[in-house]
């Protein structure tokens, strides 16, 4: 009995030391587990961090777009453990996801054309070729789904997403991937995916959410990449543009000419850095004086671009012909081959005989040209008949393009302006108006050119009330002396 009872004992106290040793070896394990589970968090913040300093390395560098994109792409593999991966961005031009960067064993994202697949099977290349090419419509297939309802998604099948058709190639079957939507405020700009076979590598919620913090720094960096990207270009398009506006006054006249028996002045205000206005003068055969004023259709560098045209050319025929519309005429027929269709520019040319005796004016579709007396104190129109430069490429030009000549006498004042002047408007929209400029002639030309321009801008200025004109404003103001 007693040695049953010991027995017993013994027993017992072996299952219990059995019992003791299993659950030590639990604990055990429970303990590795837990660890490896802390080394995995750890190292998963570990890449995230890499990734986010990387990623701000990057911004504070300016590095170039290529490599930021590399940078996202190769980023999210690693901190996700994933195979492949590749970054869309949204071309609002042509409402297309256009890839920036697409990893060697990147799963297909894409519905592959017939074409596509049987050339894979003589050329694996292809496949790869074509996705680092091909852009999507956002409107239709995965990539587009997702941009669009801007949601991300974890796929634990690619191969039985219906959205990538019917037809697919081994490389689509049997992997997981995860794809979400790049944002920052309202401004959509792409998609990011990272794929991995599902052999290898299986997605879990705690991937998920890590994928969608990698989003939201993604998309962080790529607005703040872009908006630097777009600062740092406008600045150098203004200085660009600065640079080209410094040109362009190089090429106006610097000084008023000294013509005999007569005063001449000119001005050039430009509404924005460049002007589509322009007038020069000219020194022609047989001691006769030319001023040509010019408006470009439009504004900015191209209208700035033309002019430049003109006054070349203008500097190459003025001294070709004694005829003012038979020189608008070769201008027209070199430049209107060579502008736009719904570029034109409209232009005067007034030649003044050596003596002073006769003047003759050509209009190309320009405003009349006003002619102060001094006699009467009136103020005339001088407008002859004439087409814009550009509108016809020669006959109908040179057809409907007429010179007028005239007489002026001592102390009468002619002005030739651009309609920056008459079409000013003020914050109620109502025009400066083409009668105000022949009042403003009429009240300034006693007192000589200078004082019609400044007189002239002066009034233009109290009329806008401190805005700026939306046109540029040319003048040219000449008063006969003897």
């Amino acid at each position: 009995m007693i040695i049953a009872l010991l027995v017993l004992i013994v027993l017992l106290m072996t299952a219990g030391l059995v019992m003791l040793a299993k659950i030590a070896r639990q604990q055990k394990h429970a303990i590795a587990a837990l660890r490896a589970e802390e080394e995995a968090i750890v190292a998963e913040e570990r890449r995230m961090f890499h990734y986010l300093h990387d990623l701000g390395e990057a911004i504070w560098r300016d590095d170039q777009q290529a490599s930021m994109y590399r940078l996202i792409v190769e980023g999210a593999i690693r901190v996700t453990q994933s195979t492949g991966g590749a970054l869309y961005l949204y071309d609002e031009a042509t409402q297309q996801l256009v890839p920036r960067h697409y990893s060697d064993f990147c799963a297909p994202l894409i519905s592959l054309p017939e074409r596509v697949r049987q050339q894979m099977k003589e050329n694996s290349a292809t496949l790869l070729s074509t996705l680092r090419m091909h852009a999507e419509k956002v409107q239709s297939g995965l990539l587009g789904s997702v941009f669009m309802q801007q949601k991300t998604e974890l796929m634990p099948d690619l191969g039985t997403d219906k959205r990538l058709g019917e037809h697919l190639v081994p490389s689509q079957q049997h992997v997981t991937a995860m794809i979400g939507p790049l944002s920052f405020g309202v401004r959509r700009l792409g998609v990011l995916a990272v794929t991995s076979p599902k052999e290898g590598r299986s997605y879990n919620a705690n991937d998920f959410e890590v994928f969608n913090s990698l989003i939201e720094q993604s998309a962080f960096a790529l607005a703040n990449a872009m908006s630097h990207q777009e600062a740092a270009k406008n600045r150098m398009d203004q200085q660009e543009l600065q640079n080209a506006s410094q040109i362009q006054k190089v090429l106006l006249p610097d000084r008023d000419p000294q013509v005999p028996g007569f005063i001449i002045a000119g001005k050039n205000i430009p509404a924005r850095t460049l002007s589509g206005d322009y007038f020069d003068y000219f020194t022609l055969p047989d001691g006769r004086f030319g001023a040509v004023i010019a408006d470009v259709s439009g504004k900015g560098l191209g209208a700035a671009m033309i002019t430049v045209m003109c006054r070349t050319l203008m500097r190459a025929n003025a001294s070709s012909s004694a005829s003012p519309s038979t020189v608008l005429g070769a201008v027209n027929r070199q430049i209107a081959p060579d502008i736009r269709e719904d570029m034109f520019i409209t232009m005067s040319y007034l030649v003044v005989e050596q003596d002073g005796s006769n003047l003759t004016l050509s209009r190309a579709g320009h405003n009349a040209a006003l002619l102060w007396r001094k006699a009467t104190g009136k103020v005339e129109a001088i407008h002859p008949p004439g087409l814009g430069v550009g509108i016809d490429k020669g006959a109908v030009f040179e057809r409907v393009t007429k010179d007028a000549s005239f007489e002026m006498q001592t102390g009468d004042c002619l002005l030739l302006y651009t309609d920056g002047v008459n079409e000013a408007m003020d914050p109620k929209g109502i025009e400066f108006g083409e009668e105000r400029v022949e009042e403003e002639l009429a009240k300034h030309a006693p007192n000589g050119p200078k004082a019609v321009i400044g007189g002239i801008i002066l009034d233009l200025e109290h009329f806008l009330k401190g805005r700026r004109s939306h046109d540029d404003i040319t003048l040219i103001a000449i008063q006969k002396t003897a």
